[in-house]
């Protein structure tokens, strides 16, 4: 049986194209993923994200709390700026809704990000996306902010499609955080599910002395945690490994 140590379910938007992939790379023996995708018409408009969110319970139900389901033990939302967006908090209503909806634990993309720079230590930072519009890492940094990280650098690309992100090489991501890397900071984040990370996690960290935390890194992290799963992990960053 596959998942027999747990299971863990993610909704995802309909246009990202690397989660699922980074994912599956990411489990230990004994754990299984399973997906969920929801619609997302549009990029970085709030209009878009409120819209999505409209679909979140029907998703969300698709992974847990009903007998027809796989009956994943922890659901992740892998989507940045839509649990962001928001503000301090939004997150964590999110992961509220989530749970109510389905029974199970639900976790936030942004929740799982917040969580892991603070289990890092993190408390200065830098930030990127890889996207142009601008209000989705002004969103991300207000969030930060609100929740007592002082964020110290920012920069977001000028990519203005999904298909853009996800087809971009994991340089592309390597080169934005290194570019956002300063002596006074403790980590670089990067909020997004839709840039290949995973490839270059160790190898940034290593050239620059310091973590890095990505959106899909922490909420495969923080649902492995939520069903008790801690055994340390090679080739996944710092995080990983503490």
């Amino acid at each position: 049986m596959y998942g027999w140590r747990g299971r863990i379910g993610i909704v995802v938007a309909a246009p990202n194209g690397v989660v699922e992939n980074e994912s599956f790379r990411m489990l230990p023996e004994g754990v299984s993923v399973h997906f969920a995708r929801i619609p997302y018409a549009g990029t970085g408009t709030e209009e878009a994200e409120k819209k999505m969110l409209e679909n979140l319970d029907v998703s969300s139900k698709l992974l847990a709390g009903s007998p027809e389901t796989i009956q994943v033990n922890v659901i992740g939302f892998a989507h940045g700026s839509g649990t962001a967006f928001g503000g301090p908090g939004f997150d964590k209503m999110l992961n509220e809704r989530i749970t109510k909806t389905t029974g199970v634990r639900g976790i936030a993309m942004t929740t799982a990000v917040v969580d892991a720079l603070n289990k890092l230590g993190a408390k200065k930072v830098s930030a990127a996306s890889p996207f142009h519009q601008v209000r989705m890492l002004d969103g991300f940094v207000n969030l930060l902010q609100g929740y007592g990280f002082e964020v110290k650098a920012r920069r977001n690309l000028d990519l203005n499609r999904h298909e853009l992100v996800s087809g971009s090489p994991p340089s592309v991501a390597y080169n934005l955080m290194r570019s956002v890397d300063r002596d006074d900071i403790d980590a670089i984040v990067l909020n997004n599910p839709n840039i290949r990370t995973l490839d270059i996690i160790e190898q940034i960290e290593h050239d620059i002395g310091k973590p890095v935390v990505t959106g899909n890194q922490a909420l495969i992290w923080a649902c492995l945690r939520a069903i008790g799963v801690r055994e340390p992990q090679q080739g996944l960053g710092k995080l990983f490994r503490i």
